[in-house]
């Protein structure tokens, strides 16, 4: 049997790493080494954020050339001009191009779309009659605009690390899995994660970016689903429980660090009137509210019963306000003509904790020991 030139180049590989290697405990596992190869593999480390979707016209200020769809120069900007649609066509100002994109290449690296600043490149798409403005940049500066929208600017540097990684998988996950829409990978919005451009960068934030550079969570090759929420309550609940998803990294876990929230508890008092026209506000049909009660998962609420019709307490939780009733923890009872609402932490409560990811910065953990503790079975690897 003849070996081809691939299998001696890898036996060759694999002897080299057996006997030069150092043979200790820190030594790199061979199969991870071999295997680690492919995890780059074709992957371009970019994002495309959706800006603006659906527009009209916009406004775009900067020193740039503008490119179309083959590559080729057609007009160059200084100064601010207004993107519009015209006669089929997208226009700079009064100036027509051709093709249904164009794409601005700062010469400094920056450009602003309305009021905001961007690192990058700005591509403008015409579609069904409207403008479609995409911000195409590398992930870690997409990264730097993203994190102190998810953390408090002094909040401590480790938190801020575990908080660039899980943004970094975040937008990694989406490229990969499941994109937004075939000319963008993510929204800039809550719907994935919330992106200002350079508005909310400040240096720690950029020194734990560049510290962090390039890692992601991981389940074998593939950057995993992660989820993170305000403060848990003591206890993170499972995908399982809270969304009937099974995900073996979301597991519940405990969490005594989160307790300096302002929200770690609260309580609300709400009028039977006001949460009557809530319901009737949203065209749910229970009449006048006199009885609201509870269904409990492991450590969760699952639905709410009111007047003995049962909502998913997500929908409960939407009709009454986010912001009214904080977390998916919480008793109900009812004083008088009013409900009175005590509940544990705020949001959906799966994932990381991010008030228990600074609790834990806080006590001297550094943030992989964060985000181990929080997922279940998942490595932190460097993808590029």
């Amino acid at each position: 049997m003849q070996l081809s030139l691939r299998c001696l180049t890898d036996l060759f590989l694999i002897l080299i790493l057996l006997f030069i290697l150092p043979l200790n405990s820190n030594a790199q596992n061979i199969a991870d080494l071999l295997k680690s190869e492919n995890f780059t593999e074709g992957f371009r480390p970019y994002l495309r954020i959706g800006i603006y979707v659906g527009v009209d016209s916009a406004l775009i200020e900067g020193d740039a050339e503008v490119f179309d769809k083959t590559g080729k120069v057609v007009a160059k900007i200084q100064g601010r001009y207004t993107l519009s649609v015209k006669n089929g066509k997208i226009a700079i100002s009064n100036q027509l191009t051709n093709g249904d994109m164009i794409k601005f290449k700062s010469k400094f690296g920056l450009i602003k779309v309305g009021k905001r600043m961007f690192r990058g490149d700005i591509e403008v798409w015409l579609r069904n009659g409207k403008l479609v403005l995409v911000n195409d940049l590398n992930i870690e500066d997409y990264v730097r605009g993203v994190i102190n929208k998810e953390v408090i600017p002094s909040w401590h540097i480790e938190t801020k690390k575990a908080q660039a990684v899980l943004a970094r998988t975040f937008a990694v996950h989406q490229k990969m899995f499941n994109p937004r829409d075939k000319l963008f990978d993510l929204a800039p919005t809550v719907l994935d994660q919330v992106y200002d451009g350079l508005n909310q960068e400040d240096v720690t934030a950029n020194q734990a970016v560049d510290s962090t550079r390039g890692e992601v969570i991981t389940i074998g090759h593939n950057a995993v689903k992660i989820y993170f929420h305000s403060t848990c309550g003591g206890r993170t609940g499972s995908s399982q429980e809270v969304w009937k998803m099974r995900n073996d990294h979301l597991q519940a876990v405990d969490c005594p660090y989160c307790s300096n929230s302002r929200l770690y508890r609260w309580k609300r008092v709400l009028k039977s009137s006001f949460l009557t026209e809530r319901f009737k506000a949203a065209g749910a049909k229970v009449g006048n509210v006199n009885n609201i009660s509870t269904k409990r998962g492991a450590t969760r609420v699952d639905s709410v019963i009111v007047n003995g019709q049962s909502f998913p307490v997500n929908r409960f939780r939407e009709i009454v306000g986010f912001s009214t009733i904080w977390s998916n923890d919480f008793t109900v009872k009812k004083q008088g003509s009013n409900f009175v609402f005590e509940g544990k932490g705020a949001g959906h409560g799966v994932g990381a904790c991010q008030w228990g990811m600074e609790g834990m910065a806080r006590k001297n953990r550094n943030y992989r020991q964060i985000l181990m503790h929080y997922l279940t079975g998942v490595e932190i690897r460097k993808m590029y």
